[in-house]
């Protein structure tokens, strides 16, 4: 067998057009088979683009070119319906599961497409694969839920499961742990790199330099549309060559420490006793939690502990069963509307598809602020340029923005009317270091002069020490606030 036979991808001068303009110049990488190779790059770098060329997700507008593009030896485009298979984990869950049909449903439908007949039990293990058996939420039971009866890290987790289920030649991996708290991160990606030992190749794409380091054999970096280092993933990351790398090494979180808020600010928020059943579920259990006016509260906990559900209660998207939550000493049900915000964690979902970025940020001023249309013009601007994003975004829509460009819009949409509170549910967790980095330091920027206040939910310690004057952990539903010595522990 020759080497090139041994190549789970090799790719050679991939060019990639959408509209007419040249998004990707002539990218050139191998990914061997037992290989975990790492692509990572700032906010429209080109890298979730590369990933959707290789699996063919892309529009009739946009143009593949390649001089060769294989997959286990065979050209990507005329691959046997019994040659190499590719598996696909998407970045974003909440678009890429059917929501009428149940978890376990659509993992059969995966296992039947590639001919293995599935079962009760062949479904259950693939879930438990990926970490999706808890005493909380058992595989049999996560099997018979629909989409939105699962958090954000469990649907991630569930496109994993369908991805490995014909066990491809090739997995393309666009930002799979993203949503993920830092211990089912870890199981879902010794899950991935168990099957690239297993023999498949791994193209990992993501943000997460962490990740990259501690997951891949090879870092490939992206810049521009263009492959500008590539090696292994210690010299990458100690002696990088390139100036994209230097600044993504050196925009690593964890090494910013806010201290506690002085006492006396007035209370911007206060629940007692908050409690949201779903069944027999309690996703929250008597939760109490207080912000201060201009403080952070960062909330950390596992995927499924309860902190989306915390987000939504708070800003009202749900109902809670019992407790009691006043904003500004006011009932919070009859003042919500323009003084508490929320960045939700998919911004996929969360942005019109069919309107402009323009739109999409004014709308918030609409009920919450009174001004005059130049005025509003004007301000969606100012909070664009806040969050990185210039002009040439106004009128641009979703569809063509990357995750961390999507998401920056779903900041200054919060942001823009100047709320007294702000609810970040996983707010970074689709940005590159680089972009994380710039909206922390936006967010503290903004709080110090407009004096908000913040619950930031996140499943990154480091990320929560940036940006938290206080850190409170959700487990089991129940808000429970973290000693330094505690948080010196768990990282």
């Amino acid at each position: 067998m020759s080497v090139e036979r041994q190549d789970s991808l090799r790719i050679e001068g991939l060019r990639v057009t959408i509209a007419g303009t040249e998004v990707l110049h002539g990218v050139s990488l191998i990914v061997r088979a037992g290989e975990t190779v790492a692509v990572v790059g700032s906010s429209g770098s080109g890298k979730t683009t590369l990933a959707r060329a290789l699996v063919g997700l892309h529009r009739h507008h946009i143009r593949v070119d390649a001089d060769r593009l294989e997959v286990a030896g065979e050209p990507l485009r005329r691959r046997r319906p019994d040659g190499p298979r590719v598996g696909y984990v998407p970045q974003d869950p909440g678009n890429s599961l059917n929501p009428v049909y149940r978890v376990g449903s659509q993992l059969a439908e995966a296992l039947r497409a590639h001919g293995i007949r599935p079962h009760h039990d062949l479904i259950v293990q693939r879930l438990r694969e990926v970490g999706l058996d808890t005493q909380r939420a058992p595989a049999a039971s996560l099997a018979r839920r629909y989409p939105h009866e699962l958090s954000g890290g469990q649907r991630q987790r569930v496109l994993i499961a369908i991805a490995l289920a014909g066990r491809p030649a090739l997995i393309v991996a666009d930002e799979p742990t993203s949503a993920l708290d830092a211990t089912v991160a870890t199981r879902v990606l010794d899950t991935l790199v168990g099957r690239s030992r297993d023999g498949a190749g791994l193209l990992l794409i993501t943000h997460d330099l962490a990740v990259a380091a501690s997951r891949a054999d090879r870092i490939v970096v992206l810049d521009g549309g263009r492959v500008v280092e590539d090696g292994g993933a210690d010299t990458v990351l100690v002696s990088p060559r390139s100036d994209a790398a230097r600044e993504l090494a050196a925009a690593l979180p964890g090494r910013r420490r806010r201290s506690p808020l002085a006492s006396g600010a007035d209370i911007a928020l206060h629940a007692t006793g908050l409690t949201k059943r779903f069944g027999a579920v309690h996703a929250l259990a008597e939760a109490e939690l207080t912000v201060r006016r201009g403080e952070t509260v960062a909330v950390v906990g596992e995927s499924g502990s309860g902190k989306s559900t915390l987000a939504r209660v708070l800003v009202g998207l749900t109902t809670h069963d019992d407790g009691r939550l006043t904003l500004a000493g006011a009932d919070g049900g009859s003042v919500r509307t323009g003084r508490i915000q929320l960045v939700a964690q998919n911004p996929f979902t969360a942005l019109d598809p069919r309107w402009t970025v323009e739109r999409i940020v004014a709308e918030s001023l609409w009920r919450a602020v009174d001004m005059d249309a130049c005025t509003r013009r004007e301000r969606v601007r100012q909070v664009l340029s806040e969050v990185g994003l210039g002009e040439q975004f106004l009128t641009r829509k979703p569809g063509q923005l990357s995750g961390g460009q999507s998401q920056r819009v779903a900041i200054a949409r919060a942001l823009a009317p100047r709320p007294d509170i702000v609810v970040l549910d996983e707010a970074v967790s689709a940005l590159d270091v680089v972009s994380q980095a710039a909206v922390l330091d936006t967010l503290i920027a903004l709080q110090e002069r407009y004096g908000t206040a913040m619950v930031f939910i996140t499943h990154d310690l480091d990320v929560a020490r940036d940006i938290g004057h206080r850190i409170v952990e959700c487990r089991a539903g129940r808000l429970v606030e973290m000693s330094h010595i505690e948080r010196a522990r768990v990282s």
